[in-house]
């Protein structure tokens, strides 16, 4: 496990456990942010289930979420794990300080070379920087999605910017509704069914961002709308995991690429490419506050 640390935010991160954020700690608040682990932490294989390792923290999904076959030649037909490869397998570590690390690893199914970069460029701020590179002679079809998995007790709400948003369920039960009403419940602030889970995909988006608020923190999430033009909302009331585990509460903000966790069921222009020999790049930053600061500019 490697540490980096600001005065006010101490991170763990594991590159052995598919690179992931394992801990946010507020360190003045003494509070942590993202469900605790699960199960004890190791390597899962390249063929391994995620489902039975820990499945806690801020995890990565590239170039898929949801299991599936990759749908292009010349890799049709090969499988993706569930939650991608980037969970999968050790991140090597290319620089540590302080207040950064910087990782990279290969792709397994297909060929790049990606590396993932996470600083505290301030005391309060977490910024993921993300680069992947075509090794191969044919384009790559590709969705991320990040995956944090945020721990809330009680009362949440979720502010995102104005404007005509609308949502999918995933899976999909092909409607479309208007962001935040479902099933009677206003989804940016009430509690879907106790034992239930539920994933949707918001779109419209004219702004990059997205608030979560807690009744301790507010954590804002903040990304190139052109880049990461879909805003995932996964909200788990207790009913995952469903089996073989203590099911716990929490709701993961999501920014991602496309309204899917697999690479096969949208049009294949939903999906963005890296072209062979040509490289992407995106990122995303966390600004974690304590609710009292935050409540204080809002008085300001």
């Amino acid at each position: 496990m490697i540490q980096i640390e600001s005065p006010a935010l101490s991170v763990e991160i594991l590159p052995e456990v598919g690179g992931k954020v394992g801990q946010i700690h507020d360190k003045l608040c003494c509070r942590s942010l993202l469900v605790p682990p699960q199960r004890a932490y190791r390597t899962i294989p390249v063929d391994g289930n995620w489902l039975m390792h820990d499945i806690s923290g801020m995890d990565d999904c590239f170039p898929n979420v949801a299991a599936g076959d990759y749908p292009e030649h010349p890799w049709t037909g090969a499988q993706l794990p569930d939650l991608g490869e980037w969970t999968h397998g050790i991140w090597r570590i290319v620089n540590a300080g302080q207040r950064e690390i910087d990782m990279e690893r290969a792709g397994g199914t297909l060929p790049y070379l990606a590396s993932k970069a996470l600083r505290l460029v301030d005391d309060r701020i977490l910024e993921l920087s993300y680069r992947v590179e075509n090794h191969g002679r044919f384009p790559i079809r590709y969705l991320w999605s990040a995956h944090p998995l945020i721990s809330v007790e009680d009362d949440y709400e979720l502010v995102l910017p104005t404007g005509n948003l609308t949502f999918n369920t995933f899976p999909p039960d092909g409607r479309t509704y208007d962001w935040p009403l479902f099933d009677g419940r206003c989804l940016s602030r009430e509690w879907i069914r106790h034992g239930t889970t539920l994933k949707v995909f918001i779109t419209g988006l004219t702004e990059g961002w997205c608030e979560l608020r807690l009744p301790t923190h507010t954590l804002r999430f903040v990304f190139d709308v052109n880049i990461v033009p879909v805003l995932g909302i996964w909200l788990n009331n207790f009913g995952f995991p469903a089996r073989g585990g203590r099911a716990f509460r929490c709701v993961a903000v999501e920014p991602c690429t496309s309204r899917s966790d697999l690479l096969h069921d949208l049009d294949q222009r939903a999906y963005p490419r890296i072209e062979p020999g040509k490289v992407a790049s995106w990122s995303l930053r966390l600004n974690i506050l304590p609710r009292a600061s935050t409540d204080a500019q809002k008085n300001d």
